[in-house]
């Protein structure tokens, strides 16, 4: 099996793909009304690659620097962050009235302090033009405890496969609760955007990056996995877009069994790249206009929902939002990506080195 720890450009193509994917649902939620899923092939993602790197340094060192880890997130997260923040504050405060202008500094704090899920959740002041960063909150706040828990896990169980199925364990957990609260009645915002009841999606890649990192698999394994994935692949794609085109991100359904089954057909799908030698998911995840759109994925995710919502509080009809705000979308990312975010990236590669 090909290492995990290789650079894939597939793995940039599938952002790239989840990020269209969130770009189409903002753009008009009423005819992409299921491509809400982007996130969640985030999630998934995120989970993975994290945690493939936090294996492959305690394999090398017998230990994890959360100092170096965390501010290797800094440093990935805060300059766009901040970018995209500074802006939206400047302009409130020159373009707005005063009670505007507080209100959207507020959101900004509430952003900068990764609580938007929650702020969401509750209903307490949620963010208007920056309600999508409820996500980012929710992986920020997730990598603030697994390094720990990954850690304390290495430091006292031998077995990587006993680890995996703890953390297995753990995603199902968070599944169950998210039962639990929809049939209690509970509120879909506070169970969409809740920590606790989506963290099944991040844990679901980090039992894949356990796994992947801990030569689980034999070559006996390895071929079997291969001819079960030819199958799971093509279904997990068809039910992709099944989803894509049909589902309601309010609808219980979602939160009953389809969030799980999202979850774990992104598993596939990852797992499937680095199985199948031959795999034709691969080959066109490694297309490079959708890796170049995956590696700028980040500044994609912070610019097109305020611009996307600006235009629509102006009254743009859906195709000038598509178009026009697409092209500004890119015009800024392309900008924070090159500008902003790869000098700090490069010194990010050089702390996980350090």
């Amino acid at each position: 099996m090909r290492s995990a720890f290789d650079y894939m450009p597939a793995l940039d193509g599938m952002r790239g793909i989840a990020i269209l994917l969130v770009m189409l649902f903002h753009a008009n939620e009423q005819f992409f009304k299921g491509c809400f899923i982007g996130v969640d092939i985030f999630f998934v993602l995120s989970g993975f690659l994290i945690t493939v790197l936090l294996m492959k340094e305690y394999d090398n060192r017998k230990s994890i620097s959360f100092k170096n880890f965390y501010l290797r997130r800094v440093l990935r997260i805060a300059p766009a962050l901040f970018f995209l923040l500074i802006i939206y504050c400047g302009m409130s405060i020159v373009f707005l009235g005063k009670q505007k202008a507080i209100s959207n500094l507020i959101d900004a704090s509430i952003v900068i302090s990764f609580m938007a899920n929650w702020s969401r959740a509750f209903g307490i002041h949620p963010p208007d033009f920056l309600g999508h960063t409820w996500s980012l909150s929710i992986e920020e706040q997730f990598y603030i405890l697994w390094p720990i828990t990954l850690s304390v896990l290495l430091n006292n169980i031998n077995s990587k496969k006993v680890i995996a199925v703890f953390v297995f364990l753990i995603a199902l957990s968070s599944w169950a609760l998210r039962i639990y609260l929809v049939y209690q009645g509970a509120p879909i915002k506070r169970i969409y955007n809740g920590l606790d009841t989506r963290a099944d999606a991040l844990l679901i890649g980090c039992v894949l990056g356990i796994m992947l990192s801990s030569d689980v698999f034999s070559d006996t394994v390895e071929k079997k996995l291969s001819k079960f994935l030819f199958f799971i692949t093509p279904s997990a794609i068809v039910f992709f877009v099944f989803v894509s085109v049909c589902m309601d991100w309010k609808n219980k359904q979602m939160y009953y069994w389809i969030y799980f089954i999202i979850e774990m057909c992104a598993s596939f799908l990852i797992l499937d790249l680095f199985v199948n030698k031959k795999s034709m998911i691969r080959s066109i995840l490694s297309m490079k206009w959708l890796v170049w759109i995956g590696s700028i994925s980040y500044g994609l995710y912070l610019w097109h929902y305020p611009i996307f919502r600006l235009m629509k509080s102006l009254d743009f009809e859906f195709t000038a939002i598509f178009t026009i705000g697409t092209i500004l979308a890119f015009m800024f990312s392309i900008f924070s990506f090159y500008t902003i975010e790869k000098p700090f990236l490069r010194l990010k590669k050089k702390l996980r080195h350090s």
